[in-house]
């Protein structure tokens, strides 16, 4: 008889991570760009956020079952002590950088990840030391780390994980010995032997001077690291490198000290006490929170499941809720239940509620399902359109006919969450909804939240953690439609969605109330949701056919630029890419090169900008660039958009995405439709009015600077609108102390730039990039430009301090901006906040005007049960679809509506046209 042999038990992972260096890579990572900032203290997080989203990434990636950290100490190693110059070519510590590193060392406190660290020794002999501890113990270690020193540690049971070459840890390889003998051409055991003859430039080790990478590779292929070396000196060939080594024998053995990691270290090291499974999720979600990053909290390991799926979030069936609020999510799956449920709406005075479809397109979408709170903790879904599940559902029908009243009744009031979303759904499937009164995503973006998503604010608000839809429905190629998910599991997630709006209402509205922003919200913000729905679902024609016709135009065009650029280059290459483009323009016409990125020259529109005049090349890829974003963003793409249940284009308009309050449009984006030159104006063209109609455009005249002139109470700027003055002109006369016959077009073009640039907060050297000032010019005409409107300049100073004392800004109907980043201490980011500061007033009160005016406009559209449509809001133009008859009307109503929307200092000005399309109005 024969036995089957039992499985060797597999060996624990640990993964020991080394905190300094990871720390400074994701800093330099946001160095260029937005830095994340605490909103109410301004204090700079984006080091923090980055560490934390590897460190996160890395446990669901290779779900170790321990863990461990490493910190380089303040102050000189045993290596300082050794060299002088080791490491000391590098900057001293940013000082937002240092603070940071305080906030990563108490994130893996919360996280009970043991901590390593000692006086005098780096991040890297702590891993070393651990990693041979744990390896001892049995364990299978991986270390996590930007430091490409750690890969001398590797063997049969440790590996290095490392960010790809240019990458970030979002694209990292798992060096083994194989791989890192790839990387070197030596293996992991003679990494410092190579270091010290070649050295390293990042840690300033000089190595063997005139010994490269091919000699030091060939030399420890023949001898096994630098002590065989030399003890076999006479065996090196040629002399002249025999000679070489010889003389620099104490430079390689220093630098060989300097390069080695060391790995037995006298610390304390328990495998035990390095459990994933010790994390104390109580401790970790309050801190992710304080630094909010509520977007990282489903993704931090569950304490219970080390090793096995241990970065998973709660499964759909444990919604974490407080203690206090007892929760009881109903199905409501018979007519009884419905019929019940329909007694309960009946007498109360609100409810909160929310829609699960089958795609995101709310005018093609199947209603799924729809839940409804009727109070914290209590809320009921109503299942309609499930498929090949088990259970009973409602019918559609049914749902109408006894829900139908209750959510067309104005007296009893609906909460919701993106309400656009939910009311156009239900819209879709045959329900009017009146009565909407409280979106929580519009109050959580008008009191400053960053990330206004639902579960984000139900974690930093009122401390639940939601399970995400994708623990619902999967992602990437095995996601399923909602309506494939069982009815229990929709049951508690779509429930627990309408339970948190309605929580979420009562938390908001006190806080707007006190921030004196609920006026804004239930007279501005709220009102207008229906209005864009209607906007939304009215879309505008497109002739397809004029698009075709340019398609094949512009590809006729593109093929001819492109042999043009190949006989200017002399041969072919893809225009496309950077590198070749680069390589051509730099390395064989050898243009000025500008600055150059990891993967070769830039080639980004700035610099061919200023290199157009070089060489004629340059203005041919500018313009096959123009000519092919043109094509493949409109031309080819907006035919493909056009929705098959009416033969419109549709776009969406965002009310909660711009700090400023303006209305952003996407899907497509019909705000950046190009108004410049003749191919803009053709793509224009193509947005048509059916037969019958016209298009009819109001468009408020330099909105912007009425705002300013407004806010600042500067007497010459006020004085200049208000007889009708063209501003620009007047800008010019004051600047150049001319009469305004001498005005000439430049000069106008000019003092346009400026005006629009003080809204923007530009300094001298914006201008001279704006312009063909010099820095001296362009300083000297902002402080004329200040002497001839004080007021302005006096504004823009208050502006910035009332940041700095309040942490915000706000528009003439209250609409706030907070930027605690104006107090931040790296310059950068405090004067790019001053930026800010000086324009969202300007912005936001022109935003805030013409929603007024939408809703003043609208208003007496529907008194007068006119046909007319607005179809558009792009910045500063509204834009309508109006039947011949009432074109006089309208083009009287609107531009009057619009100008008395509210009062300024100055007169609002409308400017109206109208055509058969948009792009040959008059």
């Amino acid at each position: 008889m024969t036995h089957r042999a039992e499985p060797a038990p597999s060996k624990p992972r640990i993964v020991l991570f080394d905190a300094s260096a990871l720390v400074h890579r994701a800093f330099h990572a946001f160095a260029h760009g937005r830095q994340l900032t605490i909103s109410g203290t301004g204090e700079v997080t984006s080091a923090v956020f980055g560490f934390t989203n590897i460190l996160l990434k890395v446990l669901a990636d290779l779900k170790p079952d321990c863990y461990a950290i490493a910190f380089d100490r303040k102050g000189p190693t045993f290596r300082h002590e050794m060299s002088a110059e080791y490491k000391a070519h590098r900057p001293p510590t940013p000082s937002e950088l240092i603070t940071q590193l305080g906030r990563v060392h108490q994130l893996v406190e919360a996280f009970d990840m043991p901590i390593f660290e000692q006086q005098g020794y780096e991040a890297d002999d702590l891993l070393g030391t651990v990693a041979r501890r744990a390896e001892a113990d049995g364990a299978e270690v991986v270390i996590v780390t930007g430091d490409a020193d750690a890969m001398q540690l590797v063997d049969d049971d440790v590996k290095v994980l490392y960010p790809k070459p240019g990458g970030t840890f979002s694209d990292t390889i798992l060096y083994n010995a194989e791989a890192v003998k790839g990387k070197f051409g030596v293996p992991p055991n003679r990494v410092a032997d190579y270091k010290a003859l070649v050295g390293d430039s990042s840690d300033n080790i000089g190595g063997v001077p005139g010994v490269g990478q091919k000699t030091a590779v060939k030399l420890l292929t023949e001898f096994d690291g630098i002590d065989e070396i030399y003890q076999n000196i006479e065996l090196i060939r040629p002399e002249k490198l025999r000679e070489l080594l010889r003389r620099e024998e104490k430079a390689a053995r220093d630098s060989l000290k300097l390069a080695t990691i060391v790995t037995d270290l006298p610390i304390e090291f328990d495998i035990d006490k390095c459990q994933i499974c010790r994390l104390n999720r109580e401790k970790a979600i309050p801190l992710l929170r304080e630094l909010e990053f509520t977007s990282l909290i489903n993704r931090l390991p569950k304490a219970d499941s080390a090793g096995k799926g241990t970065a998973q979030p709660e499964s759909p069936e444990a919604i974490p809720t407080p203690p206090s609020i007892e929760c009881q999510y109903t199905l409501v799956d018979t007519i009884e239940k419905l019929n019940h449920l329909v007694q309960k709406l009946a007498g109360t005075g609100k409810f909160a509620l929310d829609t699960e479809t089958t795609s995101l397109d709310t005018l093609t979408a199947d209603l799924v399902g729809l839940s409804i709170a009727t109070a914290p903790g209590e809320s009921f879904y109503l299942p309609v359109g499930h498929v090949g599940v088990e259970g009973t559902q409602l019918e559609l029908f049914e749902v109408k006919r006894a829900l139908g009243p209750v959510l067309a009744e104005k007296k009893i009031t609906k909460i919701a969450h993106n309400a656009k979303f939910d009311l156009q759904a239900l819209q879709t499937a045959g329900f009017a909804v009146n009565g909407l009164d409280f979106d929580t995503m519009l109050a959580a973006h008008l009191l400053g939240e960053k990330a206004p998503g639902l579960k984000n604010l139900a974690s930093t608000r009122l401390h639940v953690e939601m399970t995400p839809i994708t623990e619902l429905i999967g992602e990437g190629k095995s996601q399923i439609c909602i309506s494939r998910c069982g009815l229990k599991e929709t049951s508690d997630y779509s429930c627990a969605d309408a339970d948190m709006t309605f929580r979420l209402a009562g938390n908001l509205e006190p806080e707007l109330k006190n921030q004196n922003q609920w006026k804004l919200f239930s007279e501005v913000e709220m009102p207008l949701v229906p209005v864009i729905m209607d906007m939304e679902r009215a879309g505008i024609a497109l002739d397809t056919e004029r698009l075709g016709k340019m398609s094949i135009d512009l590809g006729g065009q593109l093929k001819n630029i492109e042999n043009e650029i190949y006989s200017l280059a002399g041969h072919e290459f893809n225009i496309a890419s950077p590198k070749q483009l680069g390589d051509v323009l730099f390395g064989e016409l050898h243009l000025p090169s500008g600055r150059k990125t990891k993967t070769g020259y830039c080639t980004d529109a700035a610099v061919l900008d200023e290199l157009k005049d070089e060489h004629a090349i340059v203005r041919k890829v500018l313009e096959f660039r123009t000519l092919t974003k043109l094509k493949s963003t409109y031309v080819d793409v907006l035919p493909a958009m056009i929705s098959p249940r009416d033969g419109r284009l549709h776009t969406s308009f965002n009310q909660a995405r711009t700090a400023t309050g303006r209305l952003s449009s996407s899907d497509p984006n019909l705000q950046n439709i190009p108004v410049r030159g003749e191919l803009g104006r053709e793509i224009r063209k193509a947005f048509v009015a059916p037969p019958g109609y016209a298009l009819l455009a109001a468009d408020y005249s330099q909105i912007d600077l009425r705002a300013l002139a407004h806010l600042s109470g500067d007497p010459d700027l006020i004085a200049a609108f208000n007889h009708d003055e063209d501003i620009h002109t007047a800008t010019a006369m004051r600047l150049y102390e001319v009469p305004k016959e001498a005005v000439t077009k430049d000069m106008r073009r000019f003092a346009k730039t400026v005006n629009f640039g003080v809204i923007y907060g530009m300094s001298d050297y914006g201008l001279e990039q704006a312009t063909e000032l010099t820095r001296t010019q362009s300083s000297e005409f902002i402080t004329r430009y200040f002497e001839r409107y004080p007021g302005v300049k006096t504004y823009l100073e208050a502006t910035k301090e009332q940041a700095r004392s309040r942490g915000y800004v706000e528009t003439i109907l209250g609409r706030r901006r907070y930027i605690p980043e104006i107090n931040a201490s790296n310059r950068q980011v405090r004067e790019a906040a001053e930026r800010m500061a000086i324009n969202m007033p300007v912005q936001g009160t022109s935003a805030d005007i013409i929603k007024v005016a939408m809703l003043h406009v609208i208003r007496e559209m529907k008194e007068r049960k006119l046909k007319s449509r607005l179809l558009l809001q792009v910045h500063d133009e509204l834009i309508f679809e109006v039947p011949q008859h009432e074109l006089i009307f309208m083009s009287e109503m609107a531009p009057r509506l619009m100008a008395a929307a509210v009062e300024l200092a100055v007169p609002l000005k409308v400017d109206m046209k109208y055509g058969a399309n948009w792009g040959a109005m008059e």
